[in-house]
Order: C-alpha cells, then sequence, then structure tokens
C-alpha cells in the first residue's frame, strides 16, 4: 500500500506466500518449546544457498515446510557436491569428438528444463527443486561423470549440461552457483544471474 502511495504503481503483481515453518516434528516453532531454528545461526555454520535450498525443497503448495538443522546440513552437502562437480571438470577440461552417450544425456536436460521450467511458472517450487537435487546427485554425479570417464559421453557435452544445471539451480542457490559458473570454461562472460533462462 505504501509503494502504491509512493509511486503510483503496484510494486508486485504476484506474491508467493509460504505456509508456516515447523520443526522436524511437524511441531510450531517457538521459543518456550525450545525447538526455533535460528537462520542466523544456520548460514554461519553451512550458508545462506543451504538454507534457502533447506526452506523450499520437496515441500509441496500450501504444505507446512519442515525444517531442522539436518536438513540444512544435508542441503549444504548437497552444495559441496556441486562444487565437487565443477571442480571435477574444470580440471579435466579436455576437447573430445562426440560420444554415444551424448544424445541420451542431451534429452535428459532438455527434459529437465521444461519439468523446471513448468514447476517454477506453476509456482511448485518444492517439486523444482527436488526434481533438480535428485537429477544432479543421482542423475548427473552419479551416472553421466562416471559415463564421460569410460568415454561414453564427451566433455562438451559433460561441460554444456552442467552450465544448464547451474542455471536452474540459480534461483535456489544463488551465491554458489554464481561463484561456480564464474570459474567454469564457458564462452560467454555474462554473470549467472543475467545470462539467459535455458530453453528446451
Amino acid at each position: 500500500m505504501l509503494g502504491i502511495y509512493l509511486t503510483g504503481k503496484v510494486p508486485f503483481e504476484t506474491v508467493h506466500l509460504h505456509a508456516r515453518v515447523v520443526d522436524k516434528f511437524g511441531k510450531k516453532m517457538s521459543k518456550s518449546k525450545g525447538n526455533v531454528i535460528n537462520p542466523i545461526v544456520m548460514v554461519d555454520a553451512y550458508g545462506a544457498d543451504a538454507l534457502r535450498l533447506a526452506l523450499v525443497i520437496s515441500v509441496a503448495p500450501a504444505a507446512d515446510v519442515s525444517l531442522s538443522e539436518d536438513k540444512v546440513r544435508g542441503m549444504r552437502n548437497f552444495a559441496n557436491k556441486l562444487w565437487n562437480i565443477g571442480r571435477f571438470i574444470i580440471e579435466t577440461e579436455n576437447k573430445s569428438p562426440a560420444q554415444a552417450g551424448d544424445e541420451e544425456l542431451n534429452k535428459k536436460i532438455k527434459l529437465l528444463i521444461k519439468s523446471t521450467t513448468k514447476d517454477i511458472d506453476g509456482f511448485k517450487f518444492g517439486q523444482a527443486s527436488d526434481n533438480l537435487y535428485q537429477f544432479t546427485w543421482h542423475e548427473f554425479a552419479d551416472k553421466y561423470i562416471e559415463d564421460y570417464k569410460k568415454g561414453v559421453i564427451s566433455y562438451e557435452v559433460l561441460n554444456s549440461s552442467f552450465e544448464v544445471l547451474l542455471k536452474l539451480l540459480h534461483p535456489f542457490m544463488p551465491f554458489v552457483t554464481e561463484e561456480i559458473w564464474s570459474l567454469m570454461p564457458r564462452k560467454n562472460t555474462l554473470p549467472l544471474i543475467v545470462s539467459p533462462w535455458p530453453k528446451a
């Protein structure tokens, strides 16, 4: 209302309101119960990205947001996984011809772009972040990097796919993705925050 009063314009046309944040047992947080999670303490211990992702991942629309230190710690581990993937790709930069597995990974990335875009547009942030988490850790890291080591996937496709993953994860983990992006071997020099959203 103050924004409209001062500028004559509506400041936000769309606002997303999340449900209440509860502890790992589904109980309302309160100081008297001693179950409050201090966000400053969590950021200091595990990083802002870990807390951000913990607050959104796997949360269904209109459902309570369950938060615990274990969950934040788990998201910190995911941030570390991203660092390890990025470090591997940077340190093994090389030229390699197209490989038999390139098309499979390209298709998976295109499907992920479509589903992530659809979920974000539909305010299904929990679903979008969970899909990205599962694919990045359990498919890209566990399967496709191993396929690259076996010569099944080319470096170019591995690198470009990871760039797409950084872009898709950026709304949820802006700090770590931006830092990794700045170190990646890539053609454009735009910061991640102003890079175009990937298209399938």
